[in-house]
């Protein structure tokens, strides 16, 4: 795995500007008219699923891209991921709203050229991928949504302006449902973190973004396909939320997987993987063009 950065051209970042006019989106970087940057984990150029098709990762609130490290070499077997950094820390607070997260996913998307490309978001990942996906469904092919917030959730919005280990331990125990993915590493990776004030803030502007932006209303017009791949034990975003999104997202399946919290391509990379290729294989523009259809 390898980390990168990419420039914005010109007419990638005036449609971003437009869209973001229309959906009132705001981020600091696009109204300096300064292009971010932006860091992935791809594969290398001579791995296994070069010829495959692209999708794109996005982490949640507390995520990062070391969330997708177990899945990561089982999805670059079939296809070619590509793990975007979401900068909800490192932002300034206009940035790491949801739809702000979403623009600047669209310059990503925009600047590689990836369109349509399929999407995999997890937790707020993936409520930032549907955003995308109404503001701009030209550049989507597919959607996989994992944990997806934008319903409801259990939420950081809450988090004290100081968190200790024993409030990380808290949450992460409602995160993973296998108690052996709670460790101590974790938990101080974590509370270094948080250990600085700007990164508590601006992960409650994220959370609290994510709170407001409830998106019951809208999902009928995503008209994508949709996978849901949901832990069975989910606390922060239970069965029932996985069930709410499967009923009115109009072209979604849903697949779940017992003794998994919120987080399954970390509990379950090889049964994540194999339901990602699966989904890919029935409906992304690779197959369909392989295909002839």
């Amino acid at each position: 795995m390898s980390s990168s950065k990419g420039e914005s051209t010109d007419k990638a970042f005036d449609e971003v500007r437009r869209t973001a006019d229309r959906v009132g989106s705001d981020p600091l970087w696009l109204k300096g008219s300064q292009s971010p940057s932006f860091q992935t984990v791809e594969p290398a150029q001579d791995s296994a699923g070069k010829s495959g098709p692209e999708v794109l990762l996005l982490h949640g609130l507390l995520g990062a891209l070391s969330n997708w490290e177990s899945v990561f070499p089982l999805l670059s077997q079939t296809c070619r991921p590509i793990a975007l950094h979401l900068p909800i820390l490192s932002g300034h607070r206009s940035e790491v709203k949801i739809k702000a997260l979403a623009s600047y996913t669209e310059l990503f998307v925009r600047n590689r050229k990836l369109d349509p490309v399929a999407i995999c978001g997890n937790s707020l990942g993936g409520h930032v991928a549907m955003r995308l996906c109404l503001a701009c469904p030209e550049l989507v092919d597919c959607l996989i949504l994992s944990g997806s917030s934008g319903l409801y959730e259990h939420s950081v919005d809450a988090l004290p302006v100081r968190p200790d280990r024993n409030y990380i331990r808290d949450h992460m125990g409602r995160v993973f449902c296998n108690t052996n993915f709670i460790t101590d590493d974790r938990i101080e990776e974590i509370y270094s973190l948080l250990a600085d004030r700007k990164n508590v803030l601006n992960l409650i502007h994220a959370a609290r973004s994510a709170k407001r932006d409830n998106m019951l209303d809208v999902l009928k017009e995503i008209k994508v396909p949709v996978l849901l791949l949901w832990g069975e034990d989910d606390e922060v975003t239970t069965i029932k939320v996985a069930e709410t999104f499967h009923k009115n997202l109009p072209n979604s399946k849903l697949v779940t997987i017992k003794k998994c919290g919120h987080a399954p391509m970390i509990e379950h990379p090889e049964w994540f993987a194999e339901q990602v290729n699966l989904f890919l294989k029935q409906h992304s523009k690779y197959y369909r063009k392989a295909k002839g259809s």
